[in-house]
Order: structure tokens, then C-alpha cells, then sequence
């Protein structure tokens, strides 16, 4: 029987756990959900196999984390805190040439669809 790569939520809680133990709450919420719950809700939208166990992963956060902890990480963040860069005029001005902005906006816009979605599933 092959991997049931759907379910890897629940090893990627367990590593979270550890590092909450050894490195305290930031990290483990940007390694869980920062990261893998961001990942995995990418992969719901196109594999229903992975959209069928987002309610259990919803639940498995809410046990390691109460909601106002995961309500501070989504303001707070660097990865999610304000779900798309925000630049002062000065910021614009000062950006070498050869950094300013060349991000592809398709693939902004749709990190930060993603980014609303995985937080909208968390914090209801």
C-alpha cells in the first residue's frame, strides 16, 4: 500500500509539539502553521484527498494552540501578519533598481488567497 501523503498532517503536529517543547510557540506556529498548514491548504484546492482531512487538521491546531494565540500570529507575523507586503513611499523610493518589486503579481495574488483562506479556516 502506497503513502497516504494527505495524512502527513499528523506527523507535521506531532514535530510541532517538539518544537514548542524546545523552542517555544512562535516557531512551532510558524512551522505548523506558517508553513505546513499554509502547504497543505495549497494542496486541498486541487487534491480533494487533502481536502477531506482539513477539518481534522483545523482541529489538531486548535488543540496545540488556543485561538487567541493563533489570532496574535496571524497579526503578528512576518510570514501572515499582514497576508501581503505593505511599502511606505519611502520604501519605494529607496529600493535598489535591480530589487524593486519584480515579484509576479499572479503568484502575490494567489499566496495571499491562500494566506486568507488558511486563516478564515483557523480563526472562523
Amino acid at each position: 500500500m502506497g503513502h497516504e501523503f494527505h495524512k502527513i498532517w499528523i506527523d507535521q503536529c506531532e514535530a510541532a509539539r517538539g518544537i514548542r517543547d524546545h523552542f517555544g510557540n512562535e516557531d512551532a506556529l510558524d512551522y505548523l502553521v506558517g508553513e505546513k498548514f499554509v502547504n497543505f491548504v495549497r494542496a486541498a484546492n486541487t487534491h480533494v484527498e487533502f481536502a477531506q482531512e482539513l477539518p481534522r487538521f483545523v482541529e489538531e491546531i486548535h488543540r496545540l494552540f488556543d485561538d487567541e494565540r493563533l489570532r496574535r500570529y496571524f497579526e503578528t507575523s512576518p510570514t501572515t501578519g499582514n497576508l501581503a507586503p505593505r511599502y511606505s513611499d519611502e520604501d519605494l523610493r529607496t529600493f535598489p533598481e535591480e530589487e524593486a518589486l519584480d515579484d509576479d503579481p499572479v503568484t502575490g495574488a494567489e499566496e495571499i488567497l491562500v494566506l486568507e483562506q488558511a486563516q478564515a479556516m483557523l480563526l472562523g
